[in-house]
């Protein structure tokens, strides 16, 4: 994971969580009876880094990687040559796991239980539908986190875009990528679109709302799962986070009691607030161990066949299953549009 850079708070998250599930495995007992040991590194958002660590932990006896975060295509790659699995907080699933779009067949060695981009996008997508009716100006990265976001966008926004600009992140950076968004402004207002889906790091989405509303501009802003996922893009941006559009899992916006009993440990144990990237990791480490204990095995190949054989698991995030063809936990029915209101600094459900 990329514990520093643009999304090192997504993994912090990660990290703390797996650590909470590793205890609580081991704790009942471990895996095939033995307890069980992560490794852990920081990519940095570095593909070199992410391919370098992953060819190290597995020369020393890695039967499976979790993430990453950050450089899903090096480790989907990676786990793809090697035989190795991959499991839990993938980037955000989506175009990350399944590169020629969600009806065709995913990478066989990468298992996703992160948001997927393509239900993200499709969330927003619905909701511009509803409530753009100047159109819809699409800006987004140009990695397959946001290639898979617009492509989750154009599933359920069917009417033609207003625009489809694609710009270069530095992920490895907390700052933003650029110092103004002049001229994606010029280009959003150019279109005549209402609304404006911004799918960028925290960072680079703060620097577009601030410069909007310097400018006087009045798009309806709609961004994605990391802007609502902790308070990264608000405390940028203040009360001009007021009406910004996201998408959250309805478990998140409604807790169940083991959300809430997941909350409130995080919380004792790291001080810090939890977020759905933890949640997200956390199964992915329940899940791995499961797969392992079902295949009596901790043979990459054996796990393989078992994690294919994952149905109808409650985690934290909902109902969990992977077949051959279903390597994503989280799809488009498990998420909400939301939106932020600075008088009460909190995302509610848009009703």
């Amino acid at each position: 994971m990329g514990t520093t850079g643009a999304y090192g708070s997504t993994g912090v998250a990660a990290f703390n969580s797996s650590k909470m599930a590793v205890d609580k495995i081991n704790a009942a007992g471990g895996v095939l009876g033995r307890q069980i040991k992560i490794l852990y590194g920081n990519d940095g958002a570095s593909a070199t880094t992410a391919a370098l660590l992953f060819k190290k932990f597995v020369s020393e006896g890695a039967v499976a990687i979790l993430g990453s975060g950050d450089t899903a295509p090096t480790t989907v790659s990676l786990a793809d040559s090697m035989k190795i699995p991959s499991v839990g907080l993938i980037d955000d699933g989506g175009a990350a796991i399944y590169p020629n779009g969600p009806n065709k067949a995913p990478y066989p060695w990468a298992w996703s239980t992160s948001l997927n981009g393509y239900a993200v996008g499709q969330a927003l997508g619905s909701y511009a539908m509803a409530h753009c009716p100047g159109g819809l100006y699409v800006l987004h990265d140009s990695t397959p986190y946001g290639i898979g976001g617009l492509t989750g966008i154009q599933i359920s926004y069917t009417k033609a875009l207003k625009g489809n600009d694609s710009i270069s992140e530095n992920w490895s950076s907390s700052s933003p990528a650029a110092a103004t968004m002049d001229s994606e402004l010029a280009k959003a207002k150019a279109s005549g679109a209402d609304c404006v889906e911004a799918w960028l790091t925290p960072q680079d989405l703060a620097t577009f709302v601030n410069e909007m509303h310097s400018q006087g501009d009045n798009f309806t802003v709609l961004g994605n799962d990391e802007t609502n996922s902790d308070a990264t893009f608000s405390n940028l941006v203040g009360p001009n986070a007021n009406g910004v559009v996201s998408a959250a899992l309805k478990n998140i916006v409604t807790p169940t009691t083991a959300d809430k009993a997941y909350n409130a440990a995080y919380l004792k144990k790291f001080k810090i607030q939890p977020t759905v990237w933890g949640q997200v990791m956390y199964d992915g480490v329940f899940i791995l161990a499961k797969a392992i204990n079902a295949a009596k095995s901790t043979a990459p190949a054996k796990i393989k066949d078992q994690l294919n054989n994952i149905h109808n698991y409650v985690g934290l995030t909902g109902i969990l299953t992977f077949t051959k063809m279903q390597h994503t936990t989280i799809n488009g029915p498990q998420f909400t549009a939301v939106q932020y209101s600075s008088s009460t600094s909190k995302w509610s459900a848009i009703k």
